[in-house]
């Protein structure tokens, strides 16, 4: 048994880790999923896969293919059901943080990478800061993200293991992982590339290994693990569509106008640059002078004092200037500099690369700052912590706490400034930071009052749970004439009902989106429709605003929309009449439509 001091002191930080993460997940418990956005697509592919369906054969896809297989998998190993997919992800959660902690604690020290992983844990792991759910590790908006995520850090953790003098199979396995990533979204991939490329690049020059041999058997690695999906796959869709499904969603980066999306110009921070630069270059301003104050404030008392003091003193100023101004803050907005940081982290450790030939941390810190800077590529004039932070922000911003920690106050210190006053300093800045998360996360599930369907589906809900709950027991009554259950499609979207209530939509597609209707193209939707139509059409409420289109077959979707009216009548109603849409004999809405879904059947021939 080893009981060192060492191995004592590791035990403490793991258990810090544990508590912070059951507790978080104990008091998130069952809030999740969105009842209605994105994650009832996470779940009604992979049912529809463990059923016997494939990717692009019966369902279309347009990211890569690693994430539904897995999820079809666990389904089938373990049983369909929300609660199957939210305990697997919290296991790969756990393996992201202890990953992350690997590579943490070798480039700063154990104590940085643990407080790393708590704020991770409490600004990107549970909670919910926009009025969508998703945006977090147990039940995402798309598991290619924290399945990307995983495999980026288990790329780097490998590469950290090999440090240019361990075995090269090590290399090789970084490349598998990296490939692996190749079959998640771009953004994941992109990022694996960029941060263990710079990693490997770093280690091999710093260990005086063949830089060439490294990256050659790193590319064997990786184009082994994309030759492997697809060989894979093509006893089910043929050679040509297994590498199309292989391919994912890269030919339909350069084929489809889906970036000129107003959604995805704002998150990105191109629609408006010169504004949100100014907001980039204000946020960095301003922390980096109310650090400033605090620290000269703590230093002038640790050298009357004490340095202990003198830290204190620190964290107590930054404490009450953000409490001050709590109210006023539009904390949302609070990570815009992360860019900015992260590049500096990236040009001082590749610096102190060169300067420190065969110190292993510096080009473990650089590579981790690489793989931080290109994750927030997709939104970087606006990053953020909500939304899609909770993945893309998350190397960065454990990158600024371990650099909190451990290096900046060790850095500082030999410049005369006490290590406990930047230390302190930094700490309660990054801590209101995850408090303001914490904060809104309170809010968004305090409104989670229903209960939505049951059993290994239950989850908490908002207002929406109650109109699908209604939805849900009248579909149950529903039949066709020769006794069969119905099938089912939501537009523009709202295909957790089918998942829910376990009923087929009986085309390829589950979202009738803007993104969906230029991925595929509206002539190609419409196909579907008339060669297999549904028994029913459920049309939900769904204010499509962010991506400059707000409302279904008005602004986008019209031939669906009247393919839908022509071939079906209106049976049934639960809460408002959804996208406004009263029909003939309706009183005129009085309100705008907080939510509701409209059943259509088909008509009679």
């Amino acid at each position: 048994m080893n009981d060192s001091p060492r191995s004592i002191h590791g035990a403490w930080h793991a258990a810090a880790i544990a508590l912070a993460f059951a507790a978080a997940m104990a008091w998130t418990w069952g809030t999740w999923p969105d009842s209605i956005v994105d994650f009832g697509r996470e779940l009604y592919v992979p049912w529809r896969m463990s059923e016997g369906e494939a990717l692009h054969r019966d369902l279309a896809w347009f990211n890569g293919p690693l994430s539904p297989h897995w999820n079809a998998r666990i389904f089938a190993w373990f049983g369909t059901g929300v609660w199957t997919l939210v305990w697997v992800n919290a296991a790969i959660f756990a393996g992201s943080l202890a990953l992350l902690h690997f590579v943490l604690r070798r480039a700063t020290s154990a104590a940085a990478a643990t407080f790393a992983c708590l704020i991770v844990i409490a600004t990107c792991g549970f909670g919910q800061q926009v009025g969508i759910g998703n945006y977090n590790q147990l039940a995402p908006y798309s598991h290619e993200a924290t399945h990307g995520l995983f495999l980026g850090l288990a790329s780097l953790a490998l590469l950290v293991a090999w440090g240019g003098r361990g075995s090269i199979l090590l290399v090789l396995a970084s490349g598998f992982a990296t490939g692996l990533a190749f079959l998640t979204k771009p953004e994941t991939f992109v990022a694996a590339v960029v941060g263990a490329s710079a990693l490997l690049a770093l280690t091999s020059w710093t260990a005086r290994f063949r830089v060439l041999r490294a990256f050659v058997a790193f590319a064997l690695g990786g184009v082994t693990a994309v030759l492997l999906a697809w060989s894979l796959q093509i006893p089910a869709l043929g050679s040509d569509l297994a590498w199309r499904s292989t391919l994912g969603a890269w030919p339909q980066l350069f084929e489809s106008s889906v970036s000129e999306l107003a959604f995805y110009r704002s998150g990105m921070g191109v629609d408006a640059p010169l504004e949100n630069l100014g907001r980039l270059a204000l946020w960095a301003g301003g922390g980096a002078t109310l650090a400033a104050l605090a620290i000269a404030l703590g230093t002038w008392i640790a050298r009357r004092t004490s340095e202990r003091a003198g830290g204190g003193a620190a964290a107590l100023f930054v404490a009450l200037a953000l409490g001050a101004a709590w109210t006023s803050l539009p904390w949302s907005q609070v990570a815009r500099p992360w860019p900015f940081f992260a590049l500096l982290a990236l040009v001082a450790a590749t610096r102190a690369t060169v300067l420190h030939r065969g110190v292993a941390r510096w080009p473990i810190l650089a590579g981790f700052a690489a793989f931080g800077l290109a994750f927030l590529a997709k939104m970087v004039l606006n990053a953020r912590l909500v939304q899609y932070g909770f993945t893309l922000a998350l190397p960065s911003t454990a990158l600024l706490c371990a650099l909190a920690w451990h290096t900046l106050p060790q850095s500082l210190a030999s410049r005369g400034v006490p290590a406990a006053v930047v230390r302190g300093t930094l700490i309660v800045l990054l801590f209101s930071v995850a408090a303001s998360s914490v904060a809104a996360t309170w809010r968004y599930h305090s409104r989670k009052e229903v209960e939505l369907a049951s059993g290994i589906d239950a989850i908490r809900a908002d207002v929406r749970g109650a109109v699908l709950n209604a939805t849900l027991e009248w579909l149950g009554r529903q039949t066709t004439p020769s006794g069969a259950a119905p099938t089912v499609v939501a537009l523009p979207e709202g295909v957790m009902v089918n998942y829910l209530a376990r009923l087929r939509n009986p085309t390829p597609y589950v979202n009738f989106m803007p993104p969906e209707l230029l991925f595929y193209g509206e002539e190609s939707i419409l196909r579907a429709f008339d060669a297999s139509p549904p028994d029913i059409v459920l049309l939900t409420h769904k204010n499509t605003s962010e991506y400059g289109l707000p409302w279904f077959g008005r602004d986008y979707g019209q031939n669906l929309m009247r393919w839908v009216m022509e071939n079906y009548r209106a049976v049934a109603l639960f809460g408002d009449p959804p996208l406004g849409l009263t029909l003939p004999g309706e009183a005129p809405l009085q309100r705008a439509p907080v939510f509701g879904i409209r059943a259509f059947v088909r008509k009679s021939p």
